[in-house]
């Protein structure tokens, strides 16, 4: 294949992908075929079978590239040297904003919450590649910011690195789903709960002057 030919083939298969995040978002993915997709970019079915074998293969890519793009996102707004858990809780809050600006992660976080019905195993599979990752995952950097902290005496030594991990993405998660879903009212309302949602787990674990 030529490199034009090779470039053109990559457009079209980004064009699938665009599609197929809109349609799954908008009408599900049960409810979503491939001719749906291959209809709306004006294409033939066999076109979009050449570029993914199966609406699953199709899925799947989807989910890998946008998990890339969310890893970007964490990576570059990752804080440098040493992590705490103040600037985790920072990072988090603009990576809410980052995704709740892109129309696309806004898709695909409807995607991922309300349009799948996830077994539980491959849901599982997901939120391991997003949240535990070790060189990205929010998991893992509130998990290794308190056990800085706690090493540097900030958090009361009997606090369980992982729980408060699991907390705050817990927070993050539900906040943003909260947003999206119009519970709340305006981006500031969810900016502001988000930080004192996070402040709230601070006081519970720092440790106390006096």
């Amino acid at each position: 294949m030529s490199r034009r030919a090779k470039e053109e083939a990559e457009k079209t298969r980004t064009r699938i992908l665009a599609s197929a995040l809109d349609l799954f978002a908008k009408k599900g993915y049960e409810h979503t075929t491939l001719t749906d997709v291959a209809a709306r970019l004006k294409m033939t079915k066999g076109a979009v079978y050449w570029h993914f074998a199966s609406k699953e293969t199709l899925l799947m890519a989807l989910v890998d590239e946008m998990l890339a793009k969310f890893a970007r996102h964490i990576e570059e707004s990752m804080p440098r040297g040493e992590l705490t858990f103040q600037s985790v809780a920072e990072m988090m809050v603009t990576n809410a904003r980052q995704m709740l600006d892109d129309p696309k992660g806004t898709a695909f976080f409807v995607l991922m919450h309300e349009q799948i019905r996830w077994s539980s195993a491959s849901m599982g599979s997901v939120r391991a590649k997003l949240m535990k990752n070790e060189r990205f995952g929010p998991w893992h950097a509130f998990q290794m910011a308190v056990a800085n902290d706690r090493k540097a005496g900030r958090v009361a030594a009997e606090v369980v690195p992982d729980r408060v991990a699991h907390t705050c993405v817990a927070i993050w998660d539900g906040l943003v789903h909260a947003r999206i879903a119009k519970f709340m009212d305006a981006d500031c309302d969810l900016y502001e709960t988000m930080t004192r949602s996070f402040q709230g787990v601070w006081e519970s674990i720092r440790v106390k002057a006096g």
